[in-house]
């Protein structure tokens, strides 16, 4: 089970839930995976990642470019990079890929590691400096 830390928050409330909201997707994928019922729901599981990226992202997106945060640019393009990933999973979904669930769970665990851990926190403090809580 994947647990949500304080060391994950980058102290916005609203997006700290978000991130807390794909580590339920990650959490549910791999609770599935224990039961021998991955297969049944790794469908529901990517179009739930999906429908989360846009959300999360549109708003991460927002603030980066309204506080003109210098990491924007690089920012963006990670985010453009996790869209196209998780595409990449929907489409080996279509021909029957048999380790796309645990490439989907080893994906999702790295980005929460590398980028919630390193590459949100960037802009933590150019975000509270702004206002948000």
């Amino acid at each position: 089970m994947f647990v949500w830390e304080e060391k994950y928050s980058v102290g916005i409330q609203s997006i700290d839930n978000q991130h807390k909201e794909l580590f339920r997707h990650l959490n549910n994928l791999l609770e599935a995976m224990k039961q021998g019922q991955a297969n049944a729901i790794i469908t529901q599981i990517i179009s739930d990642v999906e429908r989360y990226a846009v959300i999360h992202f549109q708003k991460e997106e927002f603030f980066l470019q309204r506080f003109n945060f210098q990491g924007s640019a690089e920012h963006i393009k990670e985010h453009q990079d996790f869209r196209e990933k998780v595409s990449s999973f929907k489409a080996e979904l279509k021909t029957g890929e048999v380790t796309l669930t645990i490439e989907l769970l080893y994906y999702l665990k790295d980005w929460i590691d590398h980028h919630i851990l390193e590459i949100d926190k960037l802009y933590s403090e150019c975000f509270r400096q702004n206002g948000l809580k």
